[in-house]
């Protein structure tokens, strides 16, 4: 079934490059760092399974990162595609649902921690505000949202037109979005930076092509290259600001008694 969210090609790549790909490695690396800062000690292997820290994955694609997440905090993943929820089923998760990141069948304050990967900027999510405000919802108070979108409104592209991307972010529209949905920013900041400026000439270059996909693995030698030098960026992340990225990440926490 095709819901006409992403191209039904395009998460068959995803599926098969996830935990090859330099870019998914730098992506997971980075957000799993952050998740565990987030989680911090209530992510404890004496505590038994029944107090591991609950996550959702909000718009989890074909589970590549959400089957990371599964081993370290109980993780429930959503996806508004049939298909997406398909290929993360075969990773042999079960907590899964099909739903709108708009409309998240959970309650209240029912997760410690809402990851969500370049969701909100699909043309899909009609209001990436409400979005938010959905994500806080579902979070406890003290408990952290962590994004990562696209940056840079400039550099959109064919690739974003052939995975349906309506919309590029600066971080002025992320605090602005932070400040709108009462949540506190904890870390906000580029990544992807390493390799801005030859991908950004070449997003440009190719910017009135035809809506084509870049997810493609490098040769072996080149990918382990990158994977390395964007993994190296996930752990610079934790300490120093990045220059300008293709990317942009978000740490933001429900106010305690909010």
């Amino acid at each position: 079934m095709y819901d006409g969210t992403v191209d039904p090609q395009e998460y068959e790549r995803v599926h098969f490059a996830e935990e090859r790909h330099f870019w998914y490695r730098g992506l997971h690396a980075l957000a799993l760092a952050q998740l565990d800062r987030a989680i911090g000690s209530r992510n404890s292997s004496v505590t038994g399974i029944s107090q591991r820290p609950r996550v959702l994955d909000a718009g989890c694609g074909a589970g590549g990162f959400t089957t990371q997440v599964a081993a370290r905090a109980a993780v429930i993943g959503i996806d508004f595609s049939p298909l997406a929820l398909g290929f993360t089923a075969r990773r042999g998760l079960t907590r899964l649902a099909r739903a709108s990141i708009e409309a998240i069948p959970l309650a209240d304050a029912s997760v410690d921690a809402a990851v969500s990967l370049d969701v909100l900027y699909h043309s899909a999510v009609r209001d990436d505000l409400a979005a938010l405000r959905e994500l806080r919802r579902v979070v406890r108070p003290g408990g952290s949202i962590l994004l990562n979108l696209p940056a840079h409104p400039w550099l959109r592209s064919s690739h974003d037109a052939m995975i349906h991307g309506a919309r590029r972010y600066s971080k002025a529209r992320l605090r602005e979005m932070a400040r709108l949905a009462d949540l506190e920013i904890v870390r906000l900041g580029y990544w992807n930076s390493t390799l801005f400026p030859a991908l950004a000439l070449f997003r440009l270059a190719i910017r009135n092509r035809p809506a084509a996909s870049d997810v493609s693995i490098p040769p072996a030698p080149i990918n382990a290259l990158l994977s390395a030098l964007l993994r190296f960026e996930a752990w610079l992340f934790q300490w120093l600001p990045l220059t300008p990225g293709l990317s942009l990440f978000a740490v933001f926490r429900r106010p305690l008694g909010a």
